[in-house]
């Protein structure tokens, strides 16, 4: 209770106190005279903040599913090689100088008369034969035919048939060997086969250019008849 009235009484007394200052100390603290003030210091520098636009990256497009399986690879074989051999020659044709085998003038070619089972040639029907040969060489468009033929039994047919390829065999040889390729010799062995028409131990040699080929005839389909409406008549 004492120190309350001892702070009222002491409350006027402090409203009525003085302030006193000293300008000795705030002259010293003003700056001489003639220095400038101090610069102010600069401002701060403004931060510029960047912002960069990124474009978003699209994903890679997913590869492409089939929707079959692939189709089979196609194997091919691999390429033949033919190997190629040179023609081979058939045995030359000796001549039997005791050949009974006579020539006889075809046009175009030749006739031979063999004896009786004999395919020999003499000199002079050899030469015959190559006479023929010689002037196919000069038509390149000439193909030979050789037609053979023999006589025979009907019991035995295949002995004519042979003894006619080998008088056919022996022509074709020395036309081969007179340089006629094999490709434009055409032998036939008849055997008894139509062999009426001249002497049965015949060969005739024959040079000529080949028959062209028939063109093939279109068969004409028949026709069928116009249709005809209902009611309608033909004079």
């Amino acid at each position: 209770m004492r120190a309350l009235l001892l702070i009222l009484l002491l409350l006027p007394a402090l409203a009525l106190a003085q302030v006193t200052t000293d300008d000795s100390a705030l002259k010293a603290l003003q700056p001489p005279p003639g220095t400038k003030a101090a610069a102010a210091a600069p401002p701060a520098a403004r931060v510029r903040h960047t912002v960069r636009r990124t474009t978003a990256t699209r994903p890679a497009p997913l590869p492409q599913v089939p929707v079959g399986p692939p189709p089979n690879p196609v194997l091919l074989p691999p390429p033949q090689v033919l190997p190629v051999h040179a023609p081979v020659l058939p045995p030359a044709i000796t001549p039997n100088p005791d050949a009974p085998t006579t020539a006889t003038h075809l046009d175009g070619g030749v006739r031979l008369v063999f004896g009786p089972g004999s395919a020999d040639l003499n000199q002079a029907t050899l030469d015959a034969v190559q006479a023929v040969g010689a002037a196919a060489k000069a038509d390149p468009l000439d193909e030979i035919t050789i037609t053979a033929w023999a006589p025979g039994v009907a019991e035995d047919p295949s002995s004519p048939h042979r003894l006619s390829l080998d008088r056919a065999l022996a022509a074709r040889a020395v036309l081969i060997h007179a340089g006629i390729l094999a490709e434009r010799i055409h032998a036939i062995a008849k055997g008894s086969n139509n062999i009426d028409g001249g002497p049965p131990d015949r060969m005739d040699v024959v040079a000529a250019h080949p028959r062209p080929t028939p063109p093939a005839t279109q068969s004409s389909a028949p026709q069928k008849p116009a249709a005809t409406r209902p009611g309608s008549t033909h004079s």
